[in-house]
């Protein structure tokens, strides 16, 4: 996510988990998106990013309406 906001909002937060110790910790992706990627926990991001998909699916339906554009394949 890029918004910009750096640390405000918290919808980029990041669960890392260190592959040695077992460690959780987190941190914001739109401040730091240079990560490693054997601490990244992708399952959780993963399931994160899953509660943004009917958001993202009904916003793209209003813009469409908005726009007169029909929806694409699959998207109703």
């Amino acid at each position: 996510m890029q918004c910009m906001m750096k640390e405000i909002c918290a919808q980029c937060l990041q669960p890392q988990r260190d592959p040695v110790t077992g460690k959780m910790s987190y941190v914001f992706s739109c401040f730091n998106q240079d990560q490693p990627i054997d601490r990244v926990d992708f399952r959780r991001t993963r399931a994160r990013l899953a509660q943004n998909s009917v958001q993202e699916k009904l916003t793209a339906q209003w813009i469409g309406r908005c726009l007169g554009t029909p929806l694409p394949p699959g998207a109703d």
